[in-house]
């Protein structure tokens, strides 16, 4: 569904010829292998409009390229006392301390440990950001 909507939101770009026909005719191909398993009769009709004669059943599946699905950044939500205070935004990579910092420097978070003290900070890597205050 995220395919098609990205697709949906090119639409001037692709009037406009700003994106090459054979990558909208892959994108649509990937449509309807995708949509086989769950939409044969649907998937079957977009794959003779997109001019293929071959087999739908028998054509490979969509190759999987992990660099292109990695994240840049993660959001990492912040607790204060087991209460959630914001999600902060951190590149992928980041360390626990780069995280910590990043949840400790957010306005939010310093706001509702302000005058308290602070107990314990706890990091679980890439999930959550929980301090605990007195």
């Amino acid at each position: 569904m995220e395919l098609v909507n990205e697709v949906y939101g090119a639409e001037e770009a692709i009037a406009g010829g700003r994106i090459p026909s054979s990558l909208i005719l892959s994108v649509q191909r990937n449509i309807a292998l995708l949509l086989a398993p769950m939409a044969p009769y649907l998937a079957h009709e977009l794959w003779e409009m997109a001019g293929e004669t071959s087999n739908l059943l028998k054509a490979p599946w969509p190759q999987y390229d992990p660099a292109l699905a990695a994240e840049d950044e993660i959001e990492i939500p912040v607790q204060v006392n087991g209460k959630l205070r914001n999600v902060v935004v951190v590149p992928a990579g980041a360390t626990d301390d780069q995280t910590k910092q990043a949840a400790l420097a957010d306005e939010k978070v310093r706001a509702a440990i302000a005058g308290k003290q602070m107990v314990k900070v706890i990091v679980v890597p890439k999930k959550l950001v929980n301090i605990v205050v007195r």
